[in-house]
């Protein structure tokens, strides 16, 4: 949603829960490991309780290619926009895993009967990040995305999930710190709280079951001149 004089989504969950009821869902469908030379597909599905179509699959869009995998979508803005009111939610994003093809999907001219807009091929990711097999997507607060990889074009690293998480300086695209979560740990999915203010969050670990908290300290840093902010992590077993 958006309202006229703010940005797309919502300002805060609590904001988002007093809004109106979604009425329709996007989900990735894939082929993969099926036996089924088809493309993957976007499905639409009607969950508007008041429709006749409520809780079907109202729409097909089909991928160009056989073989993506397409994995964790994404919005092109979110309510990380909400403050500013000339971006939209227009788009959605669906890195092909397999394939390291990146689909840019259009939601606004016919919500209801998704199109595809236009299909980054995996040779421009490769040229340009030096990257391939992307996995999740995330919006930022400045309008640009985020595309997790797992791995580069050679297929170095593909599947390989580490032990760190990996603290990154926006601006100057640069490596700050790396946070050792102990072996075995596999962090897989890094939520932050709701309160956007809130310079913290947890990370689930895929492979030893643990979730854990991290958070940032303001120290001095006699090397830099100015204030940094160094994450420190808490474990959480549950």
């Amino acid at each position: 949603g958006k309202c006229g004089s703010c940005g797309p989504g919502y300002a805060s969950p609590l904001e988002a829960m007093k809004g109106p009821r979604e009425q329709l869902l996007y989900l990735p469908c894939i082929y993969r490991n099926t036996g089924t030379s088809r493309p993957d597909f976007l499905a639409t599905v009607d969950v508007d309780p008041k429709s006749t179509h409520y809780s079907k699959v109202i729409h097909r869009l089909p991928m160009p290619n056989v073989g993506d995998e397409l994995h964790h979508s994404g919005w092109n803005i979110c309510s990380s926009c909400h403050g500013d009111p000339t971006k939209s939610r227009d788009f959605l994003i669906l890195p092909g895993l397999i394939s390291s093809r990146i689909h840019i999907v259009d939601v606004r001219t016919d919500p209801r009967a998704p199109r595809l807009h236009k299909v980054v091929e995996p040779e421009e990711l490769f040229q340009k990040a030096k990257a391939a097999f992307p996995h999740t997507c995330h919006c930022l607060g400045s309008g640009e995305i985020l595309i997790s990889c797992l791995g580069d074009p050679q297929g170095n690293g593909k599947g390989v999930y580490g032990r760190h998480l990996n603290v990154w300086d926006w601006d100057e695209r640069r490596l700050l710190q790396q946070l050792d979560l102990g072996l075995g740990s596999v962090p897989l999915e890094i939520r932050f709280l709701h309160q956007p203010q809130a310079a913290q969050g947890f990370v689930g670990c895929a492979l030893s079951g643990h979730i854990q908290r991290f958070y940032k300290n303001q120290v001095n840093s006699k090397d830099l001149g100015k204030k940094i902010w160094v994450f420190y992590v808490e474990f959480w077993r549950f």
